[in-house]
């Protein structure tokens, strides 16, 4: 399994020292209340609070306690976007960061696979030069689309990544039950929902094992790696085993 992360980066993908001004991008109100986690060893529940404000979020991001920078839950690196491999048993405070520079911070969260993290019985702190540096330094979760026309509240967002090589993997995203779909071909996705019920996520792609996830959130965000299939494994590393057959007549 390959992976592709420097922490000397910051999340944004710009080395430090090297700001990328983003006060002029335009940045859509999303207002998520859950965001779900799904790596090969390690899945993870975010319980995210209502935003009073309602300016929408900008991103969920991690302080690693090592190193005190900020991690996403994706990078890029050389127009490449790459999955952060979090390990189990890792330790980050986990910071949600709205639109005006106002936040939510869980400190000392152990990443354990099925954990919850409940961020919706902390206090919304008020904006401060910590977090304006953020905002101005870390790309919001769909930056890279920079899509201005989704207007419901109801939408689901997140990105499909492939487990062997590490980057966003093109794939096929749809609701069980409704006419929500996305073609995800550059691994990035967002579908409309026309209501506030629990819905079904399927994710799917040839030589991938499908993802479903059931009683989902209607607006919710998503960072999900597909598992190579056993056919896709086996030609992949037996790529003889495929090739025709001569004619023994």
């Amino acid at each position: 399994m390959m992976f592709i992360v420097n922490n000397s980066i910051l999340a944004n993908g710009h080395p430090k020292g090297s700001l990328e001004d983003t006060s002029n991008v335009f940045v859509s109100k999303w207002h998520p209340k859950m965001f779900y986690v799904v790596l090969p060893d390690l899945s993870l529940s975010f319980m995210l609070p209502d935003e009073p404000d309602r300016t929408g979020v900008h991103n969920l991001f991690f302080i690693s306690k090592e190193s005190c920078d900020p991690l996403l839950l994706d990078t890029i690196k050389y127009n490449e976007r790459y999955f952060t491999p979090f390990s189990p048993g890792s330790c980050y405070d986990a910071v949600l960061l709205y639109n005006n520079g106002k936040y939510v911070k869980c400190n000392d969260i152990v990443f354990e696979n099925g954990a919850e993290v409940n961020m919706r019985n902390q206090k919304i702190q008020p904006s401060d030069n910590v977090s304006e540096y953020w905002k101005k330094t870390i790309r919001t979760f769909d930056r890279e689309l920079g899509r201005d026309d989704m207007v419901s509240e109801f939408i689901i967002k997140g990105y499909v990544f492939h487990e062997v090589s590490g980057s966003s993997y093109g794939a096929f995203v749809r609701l069980i039950g409704a006419d929500g779909k996305w073609n995800a071909s550059d691994g990035y996705f967002e579908i409309e929902s026309k209501d506030d019920t629990e819905q079904t996520l399927v994710v799917s792609n040839a030589g991938s094992i499908a993802f479903e996830k059931s009683n989902i959130i209607a607006s919710c965000g998503f960072i999900i790696v597909l598992i190579e299939s056993p056919e896709a494994k086996q030609f992949r590393l037996h790529p003889e085993l495929w090739k025709p057959r001569k004619d023994t007549q």
